[in-house]
């Protein structure tokens, strides 16, 4: 096996900012891999002041630049050979998103670039590869705080990807609109009576925790979540108090609230789609970042 070095990423997230780095090889058949050595998350929650005023307040603003200035000498300390920083939803919406993209490169000299949700999904969708899916039918939802990409993956490649503003922050501060519920629900049933029930990927923290709840199963190498699982977990989590959820399932305070609004979409998503299980891959954003990353540089390895 040939090392690669170090690759990195951010994602700064309407949740939380998140750092990771990878570990790139070159295995005996000439195939690149990867593992993660390295992964910090900071519950920022940006999109609490979003929603709330419409930007950043100084603050988090602040508490947001001593995080990337965290992740920056962790890459320094590793030797992270090159790496790329993200903002999703809710630098999207702030109204002072650019700002802060400026501050943040004036202090720390990390340079973040605001994706779009389509992006955003279609950085995430390229793990499929990863997950052996084979010519099946799959939807992608990537449940973040600020919205919920869905992508269609068929006969081995990714069709398309589609962005809503539908995220469990957004949805606990009241900040959703039905017309963006029946928008998302319209695609899904579209793609049913296109392609058939279809089983789910899904991305992002909270389906992650809910697989680590669940009784832990696997097909075909994946970790999988079966519906009926989900909604049992659904159902005990949601019967409780936010502590209760906290002391019953060790959850942390950021994650024993959004957890819930997170269980409805994946729940509704899978109802549509005649979902008999969700894949649960356990990586997100930041992980398809450094894929992408790689492929890119291919020549420095």
């Amino acid at each position: 096996m040939k090392n690669g070095g170090y690759y990195g990423s951010i994602d700064i997230g309407t949740n939380a900012a998140r750092m990771v780095i990878k570990n790139i090889y070159i295995d005996a058949k000439g195939q690149i891999g990867s593992f993660k050595v390295q992964e910090l998350r900071v519950p920022l929650r940006l999109g609490v002041d979003v929603f709330r005023y419409g930007k950043i307040q100084e603050k988090k603003l602040s508490q947001l630049i001593d995080t990337i200035s965290c992740f920056s000498s962790l890459f320094n300390i590793y030797g992270v050979i090159d790496y790329r920083a993200f903002a999703t939803s809710a630098m999207r919406e702030a109204s002072n998103g650019s700002l802060a993209i400026a501050k943040i490169k004036e202090k720390t000299g990390v340079q973040v670039s605001i994706i779009s949700g389509e992006q955003e999904a279609s950085t995430i969708s390229k793990i499929a590869k990863e997950l052996k899916l084979g010519d099946d039918s799959f939807i992608f939802v990537d449940v973040g705080g600020g919205s919920t990409e869905i992508t269609l993956y068929t006969e081995g490649t990714t069709v398309a990807s589609t962005s809503f503003p539908l995220g469990t922050l957004r949805i606990l501060a009241r900040a959703d609109k039905q017309e963006s519920w029946d928008s998302m629900k319209k695609l899904l049933s579209g793609y049913r009576s296109k392609y058939g029930n279809m089983n789910i990927v899904g991305t992002g923290g909270n389906i992650n925790r809910y697989w680590k709840l669940s009784e832990h199963k696997t097909k075909k190498g994946n970790n999988v979540l079966s519906i009926d699982a989900l909604k049992k977990e659904f159902k005990n989590l949601k019967s409780l108090s936010l502590s209760d959820r906290m002391s019953k399932y060790s959850l942390k305070p950021d994650r024993a609230d959004v957890i819930i609004p997170a269980g409805d979409i994946f729940l509704l998503a899978a109802e549509i789609l005649h979902s008999d299980y969700i894949v649960v891959p356990m990586i997100g954003l930041g992980d398809g970042i450094v894929d992408l990353l790689v492929q890119q540089d291919m020549d420095v390895i």
